[in-house]
C-alpha cells in the first residue's frame, strides 16, 4: 500500500502516460497501467484514452472485482484490460504498480514467439531477469488474465505476452515504466546485433557476478 498523497500518484499516472506515448510504445488508445491504493482500491487508467494526454481527472479508481468503479471524476469506465492488473496483484502481493503495453521491438519477440534469451546484457540480468512468455488469449479476457498469472514466479517483474504486447510490474509505478524501457531497448539490442551474428553469451562465472550485484539493487 502506498503513502503517496493521492494528487501526487494521479500526476505520475499521467507523465507515464506521457512516456508511454512518446516513446512510441503504444498507438491509438493502446496500453494501460495502475497502482494499488490499498486493500481492495486500485488506481488505473481509462479504457478508450491516449495515454499521452491523460489528466489527473480522468483516471479510475476501481475495487478487486474491477468492475466496481469506486471514483471516476469525469465518469470514465477503466482499462478493458484491468483484469490483468487484478491478476498480477493478487498473485504477488509485493507488487504496488502494473504497466501493460506494446513496445515494438519486444512485442516483435511476442507474435513470433521466440522466447526472449538471457546471460546475454548485464542491465536485462539485473533488472528484469528470467522474462517468460504467457500463451495467447483474447484481450480484454480472463483468459488473458489466468495466463499472465500463470507464468509469473516470485522474482518474475516482466512478462511477453503472447501476439499482444508485454507487462512490467514492480513495487513503484517509475521502476515498472523503467523495465518497459529496458526490455523494449534489449529487444532492440538483438535484433540490431542478428545480421552480425550469433550474440555472445556470459560466462558462469560472469552471470554468477552479476547475480551478486542483483542483490544490492533489491528494493
Amino acid at each position: 500500500m502506498t503513502h503517496t498523497p493521492l494528487r501526487i500518484i494521479k500526476e505520475q499516472m499521467c507523465e507515464v502516460g506521457r512516456r508511454i506515448w512518446q516513446r512510441g510504445f503504444c498507438a491509438g488508445n493502446e496500453g494501460n497501467h495502475s497502482v494499488r491504493l490499498g486493500p481492495d482500491r486500485f488506481l488505473c487508467t481509462p479504457t478508450g484514452m491516449s495515454k499521452g494526454f491523460l489528466t489527473p481527472d480522468d483516471l479510475v479508481v476501481v475495487d478487486g472485482n474491477g468492475a466496481g468503479v469506486f471514483f471516476s471524476a469525469k465518469g470514465r469506465k477503466p482499462t478493458s484490460e484491468i483484469k490483468v492488473h487484478l491478476a498480477i496483484y493478487e498473485k504477488r502481493p509485493d507488487v504496488q504498480a502494473v504497466v501493460h503495453s506494446h513496445p515494438p521491438h519486444a512485442t516483435a519477440f511476442a507474435i513470433t514467439g521466440v522466447p526472449l534469451p538471457g546471460g546475454i546484457h548485464p542491465e536485462s540480468e539485473l533488472f528484469l531477469g528470467e522474462v517468460p512468455t504467457a500463451p495467447y488469449a483474447t484481450p480484454s479476457t480472463q483468459a488473458v488474465a489466468e495466463n499472465v498469472a500463470s507464468v509469473i514466479g516470485p522474482q518474475t517483474n516482466t512478462v511477453l505476452m503472447a501476439n499482444h504486447g508485454a507487462v512490467c510490474f514492480s513495487h513503484e509505478l517509475e521502476d515498472a515504466y523503467h523495465k518497459l524501457e529496458i526490455l523494449d531497448n534489449y529487444c532492440r539490442i538483438l535484433l540490431l546485433a542478428r545480421p552480425l551474428g550469433p550474440a555472445q553469451t556470459l560466462t558462469p562465472e560472469q552471470t554468477q557476478a552479476l547475480q551478486q550485484l542483483k542483490q544490492q539493487f533489491q528494493p
